[in-house]
């Protein structure tokens, strides 16, 4: 929705907003002053669906400036150094830390921050030749808590894997002691490539500090082709990125439906109609009038591509929408336990995949012409939100047991090439059974799960969708105090609409 004049008071006048936060918030204010019919060409029918929440634009704004998601090759960096930020190509790890510091401080994206920073273990390995584990260690220790109080952001996403590096295993312990919010982390995943003791310890990390997820890179790659994980699981091409990411509310769509038919044949293709005509527009600007793709060294030294470049259709609130629909049906039932929940479930997103792989998308060779579909998680304190839970995830409290619930979300997985994943709580014990959780993984990836993430439930930095927040820290927020990471805001109203720090706690053996 558009912004006025009068938003920008409150905003200025926030005792629990820091310097920067305001900043980010003003300039994201400013940036939704201009209509967007004139602008961009949005239709009247554009802003009605915006307008009653069926549409969210997840605070891009529409003076578009920058992609919403930038994925650079920083091995261009390893190799040629960064002529833009006068940097030589790096000789020592002194090097290759000082630099890719400086250069995070120059990649954009929707949030200002950069949403990857890198395969760390493979850009760090070569560098560690001749310097002893303790020494390495330090450095990379102090190089990590630098991103944390500098990229205050857990929307900032590295990876490692899926070979084992010296690097990837002192990141592994570096990210534990720190117990850091920032980066996310994600571990490319390969059964075939992946020693067992290396995955145990990534298994042993995201349990303790909820990080790295795991990735199932072949089937990933099999999608995407070269690819990083970013943001909060987008699966997205290597020196490119994302130019949009607008979501579906599906649980608000199905609240205005007559029924499952009138949805199925009347609602959904409007609506969505509507959000691929916006993202054409928005695309068509940012790639036309910008000049982003023309100004930026990035694009000029080659960290990125314009036709790496690919773009998203969100989804939130399917079972909301399914749950909806069930009651129409007088079905006592809910969806993640229902088969008749299921059968919903899927025809919704057949239809829609349908209707998205119909549409020829602008500026989007790398992946053949078509936007894809991916399993938004996003929420905030709207009351939109509070019906709408992320993806296509079972309602917090409705969920069946982990066998099953294993089986029901990774049905669902195939729809989303551009990312998608499921957490799972798991109680003290699991730490002592380490092979287990991993068997947990692998069979998940085996029925076709994208990404899974496990936690500790006792932990207070907390996997809350896609991101990572701690539970002091919105404890904090909740009280009225300022505090560092922008996402813990984004983690309170989570909280809040959906109790996912309650999620069902399970046991690995």
């Amino acid at each position: 929705m558009m912004s006025h004049t009068e938003d920008l008071i409150p905003i200025a006048e926030s005792a629990t907003l820091t310097y920067q936060q305001k900043l980010f918030s003003l300039a994201n204010c400013a940036e939704r002053l201009i209509d967007p019919r004139s602008l961009l060409g949005y239709t009247d029918e554009d802003m009605q669906y915006l307008e009653n929440g069926m549409i969210c634009d997840l605070n891009e704004g529409y003076l578009i400036y920058r992609p919403r998601y930038i994925v650079p090759d920083y091995q261009v960096f390893i190799k040629n150094g960064c002529a833009f930020l006068e940097l030589p190509p790096p000789r020592t790890l002194d090097d290759a830390l000082d630099g890719l510091l400086i250069l995070y401080k120059n990649v954009p994206s929707i949030t200002s921050f950069p949403v990857y920073i890198g395969n760390l273990d493979e850009l760090i390995d070569p560098f560690l030749s001749g310097i002893s584990d303790d020494e390495a260690y330090i450095k990379i220790k102090r190089f990590l808590n630098h991103i944390d109080k500098t990229i205050p952001d857990s929307f900032c996403h590295a990876d490692i894997g899926p070979r084992e590096t010296r690097a990837g295993t002192l990141i592994l312990k570096a990210i534990i002691e720190l117990e850091n919010t920032t980066p996310n982390m994600t571990i490319h995943y390969d059964e075939a490539v992946t020693p067992h003791d290396f995955a145990l310890k990534a298994v042993e990390a995201c349990l303790r500090v909820s990080k790295p997820s795991f990735s199932n890179v072949v089937q990933y790659q099999k999608d995407v082709g070269d690819h990083a994980l970013v943001s909060c699981y987008n699966a997205l091409p290597m020196a490119g990125g994302a130019y949009s990411l607008p979501r579906l509310r599906l649980g608000t769509m199905a609240a205005h439906a007559q029924n499952l038919n009138s949805f199925l044949t009347e609602l959904l293709p409007q609506v969505t109609a509507s959000i691929l005509r916006m993202s054409d527009k928005r695309i068509t600007y940012l790639v036309e009038k910008s000049h982003f793709f023309e100004s930026s060294f990035l694009i000029k030294e080659g960290f990125l591509r314009r036709e790496n470049f690919t773009s998203m259709i969100g989804v939130v609130g399917l079972a909301d929408a399914v749950n909806t629909f069930l009651q129409q049906e007088n079905c006592n039932e809910t969806f993640g336990q229902s088969k008749r929940g299921d059968e919903i479930g899927h025809a919704i997103m057949q239809k829609l995949d349908s209707l998205v792989s119909a549409h020829h998308g602008v500026y989007v060779e790398r992946t053949g012409g078509q936007y894809l579909l991916h399993a938004q998680v996003g929420a905030s304190l709207s009351d939109e939100d509070k019906r709408n839970t992320p993806a296509h995830r079972i309602k917090v409290g409705q969920e069946p047991i982990l066998p099953l619930h294993l089986t029901q979300a990774a049905a669902f997985h195939r729809y989303f090439p551009s990312g998608t994943g499921d957490l799972f709580a798991f109680d003290q014990t699991s730490l002592d059974h380490l092979d287990a959780v991993l068997d947990i993984i692998k069979g998940a990836f085996h029925q076709g799960m994208r990404y899974i993430t496990t936690y500790l439930q006792n932990t207070d930095l907390i996997r809350v969708t896609g991101y990572l927040v701690k539970k002091s820290e919105i404890e904090k927020a909740s009280n009225g105090n300022a505090v560092l990471h922008d996402t813990t805001w984004f983690g309170k109203g989570t909280q809040e609409n959906a109790d996912v720090f309650n999620r069902q706690t399970r046991d690995a053996q």
